[in-house]
């Protein structure tokens, strides 16, 4: 009973770990996509109202093209 519940909280302990490297570079991706769409709409035409729509739309698209990506992959 005992190596199982030590299992579990060593298992949790690294999912954790994981969860909290995945966050950090999800973190630090994201600032990066931030700073990318800025520079690459720089030279599009735009109000500054809709900027922020136009970035909105960049970002969800570029998310929805890395997931396809990632997710069409195979991995041995």
């Amino acid at each position: 009973m005992h190596k199982i519940l030590l299992t579990i909280i060593l298992e949790t302990t690294k999912n954790k770990k994981l969860f909290d490297i995945a966050q950090g570079v999800a973190d630090i991706t994201e600032e990066l996509m931030e700073d990318s769409i800025d520079w690459q709409l720089e030279d599009f035409p735009q109000d500054g109202d809709e900027y922020g729509a136009i970035h909105a739309e960049v970002l969800q698209m570029t998310i929805k093209i890395m997931y396809k990506n990632i997710t069409s992959r195979t991995y041995n």
